[in-house]
């Protein structure tokens, strides 16, 4: 008779989410793993700017993807609202499921949301955020998805903006790199199905 295993409370410890996230990132990131490179952190990070395009809010992407450093700027804002202690913009880059959760069009969420950027902002060394919405700028350093840096203001400006750049850490996707030739056609097949949205494509 197979003796039943019994669970004491002592060897229980609870994990910090972003802990485990790099403690067991083929969990979150099995399409880097399994195309050996970091393109798919493309689109995750681009979740919130094709939310934007479909209200009409973002018409124009820039996308710098280097090594593994990933440059995103894009024409509309990150809300800087307050939302349980955090402004929405935080909540989305450090608490998961709030990226999926801020969307506003459930397509977005299903297919741009796989990962989500807390999620990305977990496996990066440091990352930038630099907003502008609704005359209010915000400027965030996360490290290893913490908050290190925060700085909101008023501003005059009517252009809303966001950009966003991340260092992925290199030990946990080992040589993994942006691999330029296939983020191109994964760009121009995401330009066919968004047609009214500029994308280009740093080199």
């Amino acid at each position: 008779m197979e003796e039943k295993k019994l669970y004491a409370e002592y060897p229980l410890y609870a994990i910090d989410p972003m802990d485990h996230v790099r403690l067991r990132p083929k969990m979150y990131f099995e399409d880097c793993f399994k195309e050996n490179n970091l393109n798919s952190l493309v689109s995750g990070a681009l979740c919130h700017a094709v939310d934007e395009y479909f209200d009409n809010k973002c018409g124009e992407i820039v996308i710098n993807a280097q090594f593994n450093s990933l440059y995103i700027k894009y024409d509309a804002g990150m809300s800087l609202e307050e939302s349980y202690d955090l402004t929405k913009a935080e909540c989305i880059m450090t608490k998961i499921g709030a990226c999926s959760n801020e969307k506003k069009h459930l397509e977005v969420g299903d297919e741009f949301c796989r990962v989500g950027m807390t999620v990305i902002n977990a496996v990066s060394d440091r990352c930038e955020l630099k907003t502008v919405c609704n005359k209010k700028s915000g400027h965030f350093i996360f490290e290893y998805g913490k908050t290190v840096f925060r700085e909101i203001t008023e501003t005059d400006s009517s252009e809303d903006f966001t950009t966003i750049s991340f260092e992925i850490n290199g030990e946990i996707f080992g040589d993994s790199i942006f691999d330029q030739n296939d983020l191109q056609l994964k760009i121009i097949e995401l330009k066919k199905r968004l047609p009214d949205l500029k994308i280009e494509l740093l080199n």
